[in-house]
């Protein structure tokens, strides 16, 4: 059988079927733990990665300000990484539970946990829902209020330009007479 590197292959002769069945399951626990920790490093690694990113969107942010640039910074996208940063975070705080509770919950319970889960899901995802929703409506409200004051000055651009139009009509039929 071939074996994955950092494993250690041990054979050790047991002298009965309960001691074999003791440590067949602490072996498995030991499994588990090291898939365990291969996963909390491999999340890790990601934390890290997600630091990285920040600091180079901090980096541009701060090479804008020295040279005075007025480009937009991606704000939509950075607010919307750290809310599922931060629903990320909050459901695997509830999701997670303490390793010293040995007590198993019953049906109801785990259903009602269940249904609590989901409710909070549900709220979590319209509450995203209804912040990106509202800054869209913020930003047509204010393209609105933009193209409104843009018709006023070309309204207003083309009344004097009648009027100028008129009064210069008026001013060389006056010369012709």
């Amino acid at each position: 059988m071939p074996m994955q590197p950092g494993y250690t292959l041990l054979i050790i002769p047991l002298h009965s079927s309960l001691e074999a069945t003791s440590f067949f399951l602490w072996l498995k626990r030991m499994k588990e733990l090291e898939q365990q920790r291969d996963v909390l490093w491999h999340g890790l690694e990601m934390v890290d990665r997600a630091r990285n990113w920040y600091h180079q969107e901090i980096h541009g942010v701060d090479q804008r300000l020295r040279h005075g640039s007025e480009g937009l910074g991606d704000n939509d996208k950075i607010q919307h990484v750290n809310y599922c940063l931060c629903d990320f975070i909050s459901n695997a705080e509830r999701m997670l539970l303490p390793h010293h509770r040995t007590a198993q919950p019953d049906a109801e319970h785990l259903s009602r946990r269940k249904d609590r889960r989901f409710q909070q899901r549900t709220l979590d995802s319209l509450k995203q829902q209804n912040y990106f929703l509202t800054k869209e409506v913020s930003k047509k409200s204010q393209w609105i209020t933009h193209l409104e004051q843009e018709k006023a000055v070309l309204i207003k651009q083309l009344l004097e330009a009648q009027f100028e139009g008129h009064a210069q009509s008026s001013w060389s039929s006056s010369i012709f007479v």
